[in-house]
């Protein structure tokens, strides 16, 4: 297992399974040229977190309404035997209980169905690692995004600090397109730390009129004028060492990077950061405004099934923005066609104009025509041949200095969106980057969709490593 950047969390390898693996921002060179040079927010989603990697592949089987998944070839048998060795070691080195829910779940062998309500069932494979964050963090777990087998989701998760290590354990739904015999291998889902001391307050733009100045001052004549010919790098020299750069070579980019800011404050660390709760502004500059939720349930070493939180003032908020235009779009190897509902479209514009109005008044909208526009057509495309285009919500988020968010897309039917890392201390907007999947046929996505999930983060845990820890007879 590849342990990187500052330890985090500690991580039991009681089966060898999976490994923990570090993505480069470039994903080994897989991502479009331009993208490499213009879009450090994209490459810093790409880079995130610790990808749960299977060093063997599962095949999974649906029927008759139920899952089942077991190692696909010769490791079969191997791994049984290992499995059953590794839960009689872990139960008598005080890992897992006797006869507790995990020891019960786990029993029955690497993996089981479970449902919610009457949803479509989940599979919950244990990926043979326990993990265990250190004082004051959680562990998010969620899909491996950006490069990830389409014919699977992974459910969001949070694996509560409690001083215990807890078998971390991928939530899986299949989609109704995959087949009955489904072979995954690689990696199938992400896990980084957090810290669970965030607030967020929404509030308009009057509330925050530094907010509108800066996305102005970022759109400026200069830049389009750049932009028109050449890559601007002004994202990244704006942010300059503190959106964790370091993740690999990139620029400012149409991906994620667009927004406004001021000068940014070098980083600060988690300890530092955790004084007090992290305060976060929603400012809202149109309609739509998106939901501030908190997490309510956690999973911990009391069982598989996650738990109600009950860690009083400590509490982890994040952001989920829905669509606010309905459309449809439709790739056809050249060229991606958005069509909106034009008259939904020309209303949300007209509120955003008016609350920049209200705000600064009309002698600024004037002379930042480009800016507003630059927010207003909501659509932006990318170039030729590339199945994307990105969605800008008419609203911005502001995290304390050394804070960044990340924007975790919400995939839908033929899309999805994708995973991006703002500096959002220097550079306010929050852009859905959506990756066309269907050729030829449109996808469509209502009013109400959602799109993102924004998590407020400290970079110092954007690439956050871990611990091996040993089994005490090592």
């Amino acid at each position: 297992m590849a342990a990187a950047g500052d330890a985090r969390f500690e991580v039991l390898d009681a089966l060898g399974l999976c490994r923990l693996t570090r993505r480069t921002g470039d994903l080994d060179g897989a991502v479009p040229l331009r993208v490499a040079k213009a879009c450090v927010p994209l490459l810093e989603g790409n880079a995130f977190g610790l990808q749960i990697t299977l060093a063997r592949p599962i095949e999974v089987r649906r029927r008759l309404g139920s899952l089942r998944a077991e190692p696909a070839g010769e490791h079969r048998e191997a791994l049984a035997r290992a499995h059953r060795a590794a839960l009689t070691r872990l139960v008598s080195q005080g890992f897992l209980a006797p006869e507790g829910a995990w020891h019960r779940a786990l029993r029955g062998g690497l993996a089981w169905t479970c449902r919610k309500g009457l949803g479509p069932p989940r599979l919950r494979l244990w990926t043979g690692l326990l993990v265990r964050p250190d004082p004051g963090l959680w562990l998010r777990v969620a899909g491996a995004a950006n490069r990830r087998n389409a014919l699977i989701e992974v459910s969001e998760a949070y694996l509560a600090d409690d001083g215990a290590f807890v078998p971390l354990v991928v939530e899986l739904r299949v989609r109704d397109e995959a087949p009955q015999r489904l072979q995954i291998e690689g990696e199938i889902g992400c896990i980084a730390p957090v810290l669970p001391d965030v607030q967020i307050e929404a509030c308009s733009l009057a509330d925050a009129p530094e907010v509108g100045r800066a996305h102005a001052e970022f759109y400026d004549a200069k830049y389009f004028a750049v932009k028109k010919g050449q890559v601007t790098r002004k994202y990244r020299r704006l942010v300059g060492g503190t959106a964790g750069g370091r993740n690999a070579s990139a620029g400012e980019g149409s991906t994620g990077g667009e927004g406004a800011g001021e000068e940014s404050t070098r980083v600060g660390s988690t300890r530092e950061a955790s004084a007090g709760p992290a305060r976060v502004r929603l400012v809202v500059a149109g309609p739509a405004a998106p939901e501030i939720t908190e997490v309510t349930e956690v999973t911990t070493a009391a069982g598989p099934d996650p738990v109600p939180w009950r860690g009083g003032a400590r509490r982890l908020a994040s952001i989920v923005v829905r669509n606010a235009v309905p459309f449809r779009a439709t790739f056809d190897g050249h060229t991606l066609a958005v069509a909106p509902d034009a008259p939904r479209l020309a209303d949300g514009a007209a509120a955003v104009e008016r609350a920049f109005a209200r705000t600064f008044g009309d002698a600024f909208l004037a002379a930042n025509r480009g800016a507003l526009w630059y927010l207003t057509k909501y659509f932006t495309p990318h170039p030729p041949g590339e199945p994307h285009f990105f969605v800008k919500p008419w609203a911005f988020t502001r995290t304390p200095p050394g804070w960044s968010s990340l924007l975790d897309g919400v995939n839908g039917d033929g899309y999805d969106v994708m995973r991006g890392v703002v500096a959002t201390d220097a550079f306010f907007a929050t852009p859905a980057v959506f990756h066309v999947r269907r050729l030829g046929a449109p996808i469509e996505v209502p009013e109400g969709a959602p799109l993102l999930r924004i998590v407020p983060i400290p970079r110092d845990l954007l690439r956050a490593g871990f611990r091996e820890a040993r089994f005490l007879d090592a």
